[in-house]
């Protein structure tokens, strides 16, 4: 972040603190000989370091809430609530960076210090990662590592920009804009370069598991102290400014005595409220004043009367900051609800499933990782920031008068219509979820589970009939019109009350099921408050489970697989996928445990009394023993074949069986080939051991929506960013005195941890039951704030543009409530900001 005294001075000629003392003569280089001679080379370590900073922190970033899903086991909700938390808590330290770095040890140490706090919270978090999920080390382990990273980016970031432009001297505006051009480029290629590259990371099997998370957070921590190193390389040759003042504190002092002087009695009405602080103050007994008396020669000089100025010009800048936080709890959902879009249920938490809702294929052989989407983003802001300077404004300048506001106000409405989009898309994605029961309701799904041509009628006691063919099972297909697939529905005699209730289905078999005395005619089932039951009906008799509804969070395009054995040993043992079309497929030792994309397991008493069985569900008619559940589990697409596993490969007490040490049985059945992501399946092997019956019910659709319509709210948002967070930035930086400009940029950060905050909020409160309406809500309250700021900067706000004249004894203000470009864009040519701070 920007400190008083460095990149203030930079970018003005000339500084209303400034005070007539001889000035260095300034050596200005304009050709690039001279500016490549003369360059500070230490910057090229600070650009370094940033570099290596952005790359940890949005590596990162990009695979956390797949961690949070899938190895801490949080919920949707859960990982919305920390990955958001994160964000307030690294938008809210910046604050005490800057009091760090401004008011007691220099930019230099506090740059040092953080960093090496800020690898060790990666360190912390990429060992943790190398841990089983039912290790005691999670969660706080990880969390520990999350909270020192969030305190580590805090201080780094008010610092580094700051540092860099402390390293040129007086009347190098060129070259500083260069720095700052090769500084923002640096931020954006390592957060480009982070989120393409630690999602694949991710995503490949290590250490015995199927995601590779110890890498993903390792490389980040490797490169944050890389970037430690790099910015120690220079340490000899570096400029370091000493501190001078902590400008937050002394706004605060200077707020509170101003407030206690106006509430006395004895007060005289003011201009401004904050000039009650001149009640009470003697310049003879200030040494800030005497100093400056001293120095302009000049006894009537007071330096509070001035600081006061810059301190009203800080309270007219906060008023544009209203709309910010709004932005920010709208941007900021494409590292966490965007990612997470889509929504299959909401009982007492919410759970999202999104980008991982949403189909990632671009061929069989191709897959877009969802966190691999924030890439475009990346791209988009460098391909965007050029696009818009030399085509879109100048092009818009022909029609109308282009001014800072409203471009904020179009960059607002903007982030309207993303979310827009991104609602419509969410409609979209809706259709391939389940429908769930509402409170006080349930329902029933019927699965024909004769290994035969077998067809029955179900009919409920509204006398509501379905006919279920051979392998045929209702399940909801929201594609499909005629209505065959439709569940029973039933309600709770006690809608408010969660407990089970019974509801009774009458049978009839076609004369094809053979002996139908054998058969039960009447089914009675158990309703669960909010669930839907599947019913296996069969030779054996019929048996009920709780289906489980959850799309797979991996990211990695998988499907969700569970079995259901009811074969007539009784075989409650252990089973395995083994991928059938791998290049060094071996047929002889078909299942490989090292591999884990080719290998997916079903074991009985593993990872220290691990458990895959579900439980025994009883069945009711002419089999005694009951169906063997096993819990779904995430399988990748590709061609499978199903083994009975005669011994236990995987165990973290242990090293995992190599292929050949791995037993395994075929059971015989013709697997599918499943190449769609996002299906929920159940596979029920009926019969016998040596060459069972398997029927497969699935009871929620695979992911039709292709990911890429992503893209066009993606793109939105982005350009949404550059017209209101670059602009509102600059304008903000512009209007500031140059003493408060540290303090703004630490504001302007804080915005950004209100506008999580409210993500939080919102989370925790479980508002919507549907996530498309969450969006369009979001986009609504958009809309409303942005409309509230354009009425307020018409008709309320009186903009100041500060000249400063170091000859004077005051300091002259232009003010004028119409927004002219021509006062925005002066001095603003060299400035360059970094929106990813």
């Amino acid at each position: 972040m920007v400190s008083s005294e460095s990149r203030s001075e930079r970018f003005s000629s000339k500084d209303e603190n400034s005070i007539n003392v001889a000035q260095p003569e300034k050596k200005i280089y304009t050709k690039w000989p001279e500016i490549i001679r003369n360059w500070p080379k230490t910057t090229l370590c600070i650009v370094s370091n940033e570099f290596c900073e952005r790359f940890s922190y949005y590596g990162m970033r990009t695979v956390l809430t797949f961690y949070l899903l899938n190895v801490l086991k949080f919920t949707g909700s859960q990982s919305t609530i920390f990955f958001n938390g994160l964000t307030v808590l690294c938008n809210t330290t910046p604050l005490l960076g800057s009091i760090l770095a401004d008011g007691y040890i220099g930019k230099f140490w506090t740059i040092f210090f953080v960093s090496i706090l800020y690898a060790i919270g990666q360190v912390i978090l990429a060992l943790a990662s190398i841990r089983n999920y039912q290790s005691s080390v999670h969660p706080w382990m990880d969390l520990a590592g999350l909270i020192i990273i969030g305190f580590g980016t805090g201080g780094i970031k008010p610092c580094v920009s700051a540092f860099g432009g402390d390293q040129f001297e007086l009347g190098q505006e060129r070259m500083i804009s260069l720095f700052f051009s090769m500084f923002y480029f640096s931020i954006n290629s390592g957060a480009m370069l982070s989120t393409f590259i630690t999602p694949i990371v991710r995503s490949q099997p290590c250490l015995g598991q199927d995601s590779c998370y110890p890498l993903a957070f390792g490389i980040p921590a490797v490169l944050m102290v890389i970037g430690t190193l790099v910015f120690m390389g220079g340490s000899f040759w570096y400029k370091k400014n000493p501190p001078k003042e902590n400008v937050f504190g002394e706004v605060s002092r200077l707020m509170i005595k101003a407030v206690r002087n106006k509430m006395k009695k004895e007060s005289t009405p003011k201009e401004h409220w904050l000039l009650h602080y001149l009640t009470t103050h003697e310049c003879s007994l200030d040494y800030k004043c005497l100093g400056l008396q001293a120095e302009k020669r000049n006894k009537n000089v007071c330096q509070k009367k001035f600081f006061i100025e810059d301190v009203r010009s800080l309270l007219r800048v906060l008023v544009m900051f209203l709309p910010v936080p709004m932005f920010w709890a709208l941007y900021d959902q494409q590292g966490s609800v965007w990612l997470l879009q889509g929504d299959p249920y909401r009982l007492t938490v919410l759970t999202k499933v999104s980008a991982i809702q949403m189909d990632g294929r671009l061929s069989d052989s191709f897959l877009l990782l969802p966190d691999q989407m924030a890439t475009i983003n990346a791209i988009l802001i460098l391909l965007f920031i050029p696009f818009f300077q030399i085509i879109i404004y100048p092009l818009a300048a022909k029609c109308v008068e282009l001014t800072p506001l409203r471009k904020m106000v179009t960059g607002g409405l903007l982030a309207s219509l993303a979310f827009l989009i991104t609602g419509y898309v969410q409609l979209q994605v809706n259709k391939t979820l389940p429908t769930l029961p509402s409170q006080g309701q349930s329902s029933i799904s019927f699965w024909n589970q004769f290994d035969y041509d077998c067809s029955f009628t179900v009919t409920d006691d509204s006398g509501d009939s379905k006919t279920l063919g051979q392998s045929m099972a209702l399940h909801e297909d929201k594609n499909d019109g005629s209505g065959i697939f439709k569940l029973f529905e039933t309600k709770s005699p006690n809608p408010k009350s969660h407990a089970d209730w019974n509801v009774t289905f009458q049978i009839s078999y076609d004369v094809k099921c053979g002996n139908t005395t054998n058969f039960e005619k009447t089914i009675n089932v158990s309703a669960k408050n909010q669930k839907i039951i599947y019913i296996g009906v069969g030779k054996f008799g019929y048996y009920q489970n709780t289906a489980n509804t959850n799309k797979p969070t991996d990211g990695t395009g998988e499907f969700s697989m569970g079995i259901v054995s009811i074969l007539d040993n009784n075989y409650a043992g252990n089973f395995a996928m083994c991928r059938q079309d791998t290049s060094d497929f071996d047929s002889d030792h078909p299942c490989n445990p090292r591999h884990p994309p080719d290998f997916y397991y079903w074991e009985t008493d593993y990872n220290d009394n691990t458990d895959d069985r579900e439980g025994n569900t009883t069945i009711v008619g002419i089999r005694k023993s009951p169906a063997i559940t096993y819990k779904q589990k995430s399988v990748k697409p590709g061609v499978w074949r199903l083994y009975y596993l005669l011994n236990i490969p995987k165990d973290v007490n242990r090293q995992t069986y190599n292929k050949t040490a791995t037993l395994v049985e075929d059971v015989n059945v013709n697997t599918t080939r499943i190449y769609d992501q996002g299906g929920v399946y159940i596979y029920a092997l009926i019969g016998s051991h040596e060459k069972p019956y398997l029927t497969i019910l699935q009871i929620v659709q695979s992911n039709s929506v292709s990911i890429l319509w992503q893209i066009p709210q993606i793109m939105v948002i982005t350009a949404a960013e550059i017209l209101f967070s670059v602009t509102g930035y600059e304008f903000a930086y512009s209007q500031s005195a140059p003493s408060m400009k540290a303090l703004v940029q630490a504001l302007w950060l804080l915005t950004t941890a209100i506008g999580d905050m409210i993500i939080v909020i919102i989370t925790l409160l479980n508002l919507f039951n549907n996530m498309a309406t969450m969006f369009f809500v979001y986009a609504a309250a958009m809309f409303l704030v942005i409309t509230v700021f354009a009425l307020l900067s018409i008709f309320y706000y009186e903009y100041h543009y500060y000249t400063t004249n170091k000859d004077d004894d005051e300091m002259e203000f232009q003010s004028d409530r119409r927004d002219t470009p021509e006062y925005y864009n002066k001095g603003l040519d060299s400035q360059v900001i970094d929106i990813r701070l």
